[in-house]
């Protein structure tokens, strides 16, 4: 049996992880036991998945047997002495686990260089990240190692029958904060407007920044850039699109970008770890276009060249067979059937 223990419990990276995760060791026939907050919106895909158990706590109950180490619970104390592995999905929740070190997991999500409190599986997603740590940390004598997430089977987009073919349509998604890079987007519709290119812009999410974007868009006259909230399924975001654009300050992974690409959406993305993961140093070859970081004149340029229809349905076709060749399920079933060996 493995074990991912988790406090989060909203949409996001960490969530579609432990789907990911849950597929993967379902094709190397291992029980997945999810220990995770009673209001965690992933619940109802996770029961969906014949190989996950999970045992559902409220949160401020969970934190307190994890401060105090379990002593309070034999039930999850038992399960956990008799897993094979723990994968724990936060940093500062590996201090809790001490008395388990030898068989336990970090998912480093965020990317950042920080070390454990002793001696573990450091799992990163990309080789930017392990890299950055053992620049940091060149004594480690953690075993650290790269595991990026895995996607499903390629997706086939309809298309929206309201769709206008003399537009390009852009779709991007995320969390309204800053680290998301959305400000950049609106810039580029600015410009967009001025030059009066056929380029339309949907941006789905919500957060923090979700008024200051709306109220930008009404002083500025945008009607080239559209926000929406959360849809109910990545189907419903790419559906109708032509390009996917994530133009991210920081992205340690980016999980909607494989997304995309299983949707047959070509890429462009600022140069984060995480697209440079997944599309390498040539990144056209792999589905993708990459910028620099905050250039709203890079990503119009790379929209233009997405205009040309040729040009998009090669790249569409780079990213689908990079996502099944590198990025599949089947490859993170592998990995993890390496590491629990």
């Amino acid at each position: 049996m493995i074990i991912s223990i988790t406090l989060d419990q909203h949409v996001g990276g960490i969530a579609q992880s432990l789907i990911n995760y849950s597929k993967a060791l379902k094709s190397i026939n291992k029980t997945h036991l999810i220990i995770l907050p009673d209001k965690a919106v992933i619940i109802k895909d996770l029961e969906d998945i014949s190989n996950v158990k999970l045992v559902k706590i409220p949160k401020i109950l969970l934190k307190f047997h994890m401060f105090t180490k379990f002593v309070f619970n034999n039930n999850l104390e038992n399960l956990l002495r008799s897993s094979k592995f723990i994968f724990i999905h936060n940093y500062k929740l590996v201090k809790y686990f001490s008395k388990f070190r030898n068989k336990v997991g970090l998912i480093n999500h965020s990317g950042k260089a920080r070390k454990p409190p002793f001696n573990i599986y450091n799992i990163f997603l990309t080789s930017a990240a392990k890299e950055r740590y053992l620049t940091k940390f060149p004594l480690s004598s953690n075993k650290n190692l790269i595991i990026p997430h895995g996607f499903s089977n390629i997706r086939h987009r309809k298309k929206n029958i309201d769709i206008n073919d003399k537009f390009l349509n852009i779709v991007a998604a995320g969390r309204f904060v800053e680290k998301k890079g959305f400000e950049d987007l609106i810039e580029v519709a600015k410009i967009i407007k001025k030059e009066k290119l056929n380029i339309k812009i949907k941006l789905y999410g919500e957060g923090p920044l979700d008024i200051v974007f709306k109220k930008k868009l009404k002083e500025l006259k945008l009607t080239n850039l559209s926000i929406c909230k959360w849809a109910s399924s990545s189907a419903e975001i790419f559906n109708g699109s032509n390009v996917f654009c994530i133009p991210s300050i920081k992205e340690p992974f980016g999980l909607i970008i494989g997304e995309a690409m299983m949707f047959g959406l070509p890429v462009i993305s600022t140069k984060t770890d995480g697209a440079c993961e997944l599309f390498g140093d040539h990144p056209e070859k792999r589905g993708g276009i990459i910028v620099n970081v905050s250039s709203p004149d890079e990503l119009l340029k790379a929209m233009i060249k997405m205009q040309n229809k040729k040009f998009r349905e090669m790249i569409s076709n780079n990213a689908k067979k990079n996502i099944t060749e590198n990025f599949s399920i089947d490859i993170l079933s592998y990995n993890l059937k390496k590491l629990l060996q």
